[in-house]
């Protein structure tokens, strides 16, 4: 398993647990520091890099479910 995710894997983790959540709305919301398991910045040409971590993500989402997630990719 690896440490870190792509917003591909967020998604997919997302709707493994019944949360239809679409990658361009879930990158803006990491860019905008709004979610808490991930970082994000845009290159000088405009392309979005984040860096989401496994580990806070699951506990995250865990916590807004109050129960344990579906892992997915794991």
């Amino acid at each position: 398993m690896q440490d870190k995710m792509t917003v591909h894997d967020v998604c997919e983790a997302l709707r493994a647990n019944g949360i239809s959540f679409g990658e361009d709305a879930m990158t803006r919301l990491i860019l905008d520091g709004k979610m808490p398991f991930a970082v994000g910045t845009t290159t000088e040409k405009g392309r979005a890099v984040t860096l989401i971590f496994r580990s806070a993500f699951y506990r995250w989402l865990d916590s807004m479910l109050g129960r344990k997630a579906v892992r997915a990719y794991e």
